[in-house]
């Protein structure tokens, strides 16, 4: 049976959204490079309510952010005429981020794509797993779907606790695995290349210094990959992660691409209020706005 469902395609975003999440999975209350806590997640201290992706004069795309204290609750996306394309929502356990799903602009909920994610003893994300909806031509769909199939991503760790390998499972209809395997490289907390069974995917990534307010506790459903296996599972709201190059400490300053340039302007706290990305004479604005209730630590 087809059922209608949003979805976004990482690759087809990488030519125009960018901005940034973070390293790891959850850090430490005293941060350290890859460092984890065993109970909560620390997501950014100041928090955005609000990204406008402008083109030209028109407010084409508006992300809203709903946070419940210090923990992400919802983002839902809107466009330039009031038009809804849906919701991700975010929900924990014990602090610690549990499952994110999608909703379309009618609000239905998809479960067949939520995303759920596994931890060790020690407090890192091991594994998350999740459905993905498929054509029965074996493609991945963006609005129709007539079967699901299981896939899990697994985590690996480097002794100074980045990420270091991702293994992307996918199970066929005859049991067999499928898998894919991401190789990450970093320069401190951010990571400069990333190479996908040998075939590079992302090489010499340059950031600026200043911090980045999508650093995100997420995994690598929201990294800037060009092949995933399961485009398209958290939903239209959160289109913009698709060129995040998430887990990274500071703002990326080159384009995946490689065809444009990119620029930002910052707060007096040395945070982004916009970044623009120009390419072929062509400007694409994105603006950045934060709650006011930020708590200092």
């Amino acid at each position: 049976m087809k059922r209608n469902m949003i979805y976004y395609a990482l690759f087809a975003v990488l030519a125009t959204m960018v901005v940034s999440c973070h390293k790891d999975p959850p850090i430490t209350d005293t941060p350290t490079e890859g460092g984890y806590s065993d109970t909560t997640e620390m997501w950014p201290v100041k928090k955005i309510s609000r990204i406008v992706h402008c083109v030209g004069t028109l407010d084409y795309l508006t992300y809203d952010f709903v946070w419940d204290g210090d923990l992400l609750k919802e983002i839902s996306c809107t466009m330039y005429d009031g038009t809804s394309l849906g919701r991700t929502i975010l929900e924990y356990e014990g602090g610690r981020l549990a499952s994110v799903y999608p909703c379309d602009g009618a609000g239905r909920v998809y479960t067949d794509g939520t995303m759920h994610y596994h931890y060790g003893e020690d407090g890192r994300l091991k594994r998350q797993t999740f459905m993905l909806p498929m054509r029965a031509t074996g493609n991945l769909c963006p609005q129709t779907y007539d079967e699901i199939v299981p896939c899990e991503l697994v985590y690996s760790y480097s002794d100074n606790g980045c990420v270091s390998t991702v293994h992307a499972n996918k199970t066929k209809d005859d049991g067999s695995v499928e898998t894919s395997s991401y190789l990450f490289e970093w320069n401190g907390g951010n990571v400069t290349s990333i190479t996908c069974d040998g075939q590079s995917l992302i090489n010499n990534m340059q950031y600026d210094n200043n911090p980045n307010p999508m650093h995100f506790p997420m995994g690598m459903e929201t990294m800037c990959i060009t092949n995933m296996i399961f485009e398209g599972v958290l939903g239209n709201s959160v289109l913009f992660l698709g060129y995040a190059s998430c887990w990274c400490e500071n703002n990326m300053t080159t384009l995946v691409s490689g065809n444009g340039q990119c620029s930002y302007t910052y707060d007096a706290e040395g945070f982004p209020t916009s970044k623009t990305i120009t390419i072929g004479g062509e400007n694409t604005v994105y603006q950045f706005t934060y709650k006011p209730d930020r708590k200092c630590k």
